[in-house]
């Protein structure tokens, strides 16, 4: 209760200062989780290109055996 009655005491002018602090830390917080989640978007970008580039070798290898195994059984076959 001892708070409170400091609190009713308080000029609207240090209560004003108490906000305007609290919103700057609140600000500078939020200015470092922005950046934080750019950083951690730019890594996942970075990941999934990868990835990406990874499936498409692997696709076109795959398809490049296929291609040569059909290839084989044409000549045992004497298809071609």
């Amino acid at each position: 209760m001892n708070h409170r009655k400091n609190e009713a005491h308080m000029s609207d002018d240090a209560r004003l200062a108490i906000l305007e602090t609290t919103i700057l830390n609140i600000n500078s917080s939020l200015l470092d989780i922005k950046h934080d989640i750019r950083r951690l978007d730019e890594k996942i970008d970075g990941l999934q290109n990868s990835l990406q580039n990874r499936l498409w070798s692997n696709f076109l290898w795959l398809m490049g055996m296929m291609i040569g195994l059909a290839g084989l059984i044409a000549h045992t076959q004497h298809w071609l």
